[in-house]
């Protein structure tokens, strides 16, 4: 049993019980997918609802998870995020078997929740550089993700 499928078993009490969905999608790539969304939003010190918010949509947008299951990935997120684990454990569950162009949207969903607040902070940009490496993207692909999420929200792309 993995690290992320032990702590989900800590943070869900039902886990492999009859009638729990979450059994049903990977679980493990979702929690760690989410903790590197949740390390963006954090980043600014500023967790705004609205990152919260689409953390929520990118989560769901990954897996067809209900309204009723939510609440106990977001828990099993925010529990990771707190005990501040290695970004190379989370960026190594999330990228298996994902080829680049996934790898790139998740990029830009990194950006998304940074830039949800109308800003991209310093801090932001650097806990994104670190996954877009760790994922094993090309500078120049961490920086076409960048752009195209800016323009995305009406920011400014000059000097980049």
């Amino acid at each position: 049993m993995g690290f992320l499928e032990k702590l989900r078993k800590k943070i869900d009490p039902t886990y492999k019980k009859e009638g729990v969905h979450l059994e049903n999608c990977e679980v493990n790539n979702l929690i760690a997918l989410g903790v590197l969304l949740w390390a963006v939003a954090e980043a600014d010190e500023k967790f705004l609802p609205e990152e919260k918010g689409k953390i929520v949509e990118v989560i769901k947008a990954c897996e067809n998870i209900s309204d009723e299951d939510m609440p106990i990935v977001l828990r099993a997120i925010e529990e990771a995020s707190i005990n501040k684990i290695d970004y190379y454990e989370f960026t190594s569950e999330v990228k298996k078997g994902i080829n680049k162009e996934s790898r790139i949207a998740i990029i830009e969903n990194l950006f998304r929740v940074g830039c949800i607040d109308g800003e991209l902070d310093n801090d932001e940009i650097e806990i994104i550089r670190k996954i877009s490496g760790l994922f094993m993207l090309e500078h120049q692909e961490f920086v076409d993700a960048k752009i195209k999420v800016k323009k995305e929200f009406g920011m400014d792309v000059a000097g980049l």
